[in-house]
């Protein structure tokens, strides 16, 4: 077995087991039993269990942030409703709901890891990944008062209840069974539908 494809398994096991368990509830001896290796082959790759979490987040976190980079810089359509920030707001959506359908064990690991107690290990080492989220939705959300005045001073809060009602959508499809007719299907209606709501509130 190669090396790199002994790592790819360490943390592909790995994953299953914090989004399954947490941090605090996976052990070192129930990632090696998964990944069919041995502790020290583990310390060899990672380090340490916080070495090997952080391994996931470096491996999973760049296939949401990378495409989440081409819609956060807002452009100017103020004229054109579909394509100003309503438009954009959709695309955002459709990149995290695209990325929970085909990574489900990764996004509810970060659903985990921001709700977790902030002295957590789970929190401590998640909250640079979450720092960056937040940073990419306030750039747009910066770009886009300097267009609509009225959004000027809002634009961590904007930034903050968008990511949080993104994923209230995103938990609701990863935890709802297939046949709850409450589970949101994650396609471009569900965005459209999302953002409505978020710039327009419950009347929407």
């Amino acid at each position: 077995m190669g090396t790199d494809n002994s790592e790819k398994i360490i943390i592909e096991k790995a994953l299953s087991l914090f989004s399954a368990h947490g941090y605090d509830g996976t052990g070192i001896q129930d990632i090696t039993a998964a990944a069919g290796i041995t502790k020290p082959t583990l310390y060899y790759f990672f380090g340490s269990k916080d070495g090997l979490f952080e391994a996931v987040w470096e491996t999973y976190f760049p296939l949401l942030e990378t495409p989440l980079r081409v819609y956060c810089t807002y452009e100017n359509h103020i004229k054109d409703y579909e394509n100003d920030v309503y438009g954009q707001l959709v695309h955002i959506s459709l990149v995290f709901f695209q990325y929970a359908l085909a990574n489900p064990e990764f996004y509810r690991l970060m659903m985990e890891s921001v709700c977790a107690p902030p002295e957590s290990k789970s929190s401590t080492l998640s909250t640079a990944y979450f720092k960056k989220l937040y940073s990419l939705l306030e750039q747009f959300f910066t770009g886009a008062s300097e267009a609509h005045g009225n959004m000027v001073g809002k634009t961590l809060q904007f930034a903050v209840s968008f990511l949080a009602q993104i994923n209230a959508y995103a938990a609701m499809r990863l935890v709802l069974g297939k046949g709850d007719i409450q589970r949101p299907d994650l396609d471009e209606a569900c965005a459209q539908q999302l953002v409505k709501q978020f710039m327009h509130g419950i009347f929407a």
